[in-house]
């Protein structure tokens, strides 16, 4: 496993330029800290802010992450302020998520103009879709969640394979 998310947090991480002014990093779905710790790595001036529904990932989480904050809480309900993050990452979870479209939602409201989401997640083929939850599973839905949330998507890369699909996106201008 530990290899596994080694490769998809590598890639997501990879998705913000290298001379892109990182401030505050947001991670829905967090478990354990293990992509905070990675970007700590690549960007230690960041605010680090990790969000899980788990109680007992955040606990583990504060323990070996002690740089950054961390919330118990729904992807549907971020308690962060609106457009605070440069980056929002999201790796392998929103498919856990009670409501993704809203999770993805909140997740643009707090991104800051032109920030940037890096959304790693489950991609089955669309015929295996309808073993799937309904509306979360193949690339064709994945997409269409990330658009309906007001973002822009400016890469697909599928991983291991095609079963894991990372969407880089960038949060739309609202229009004068």
């Amino acid at each position: 496993m530990q290899k596994y998310l080694a490769r998809v947090h590598e890639v997501m991480l990879g998705e913000v330029a290298p001379d892109q002014p990182v401030n505050h990093i947001v991670d829905v779905g967090c478990g354990t800290g293990r992509l905070l710790r990675r970007a700590a790595v690549r960007w230690p001036a960041a605010v680090l802010v990790g969000v899980d529904p788990a109680e007992s990932m955040i606990d583990v989480a504060r323990r070996l992450t002690p740089q950054a904050t961390f919330e118990v809480a729904q992807a549907a309900k971020l308690p962060l302020a609106a457009e605070g993050a440069d980056v929002v990452f999201s790796s392998v979870s929103m498919h856990h998520w009670p409501d993704p479209a809203a999770g993805l939602r909140e997740a643009a409201r707090v991104l800051q103009p032109s920030g940037r989401l890096v959304l790693a997640d489950v991609a089955v083929p669309r015929w295996l879709g309808w073993l799937w939850r309904s509306g979360k599973g193949t690339k064709a839905d994945l997409m269409r969640l990330v658009v309906g949330a007001g973002l822009m998507v400016v890469r697909l890369q599928p991983l291991l394979g095609g079963v894991v699909l990372v969407i880089t996106a960038d949060k739309v201008r609202a229009a004068a």
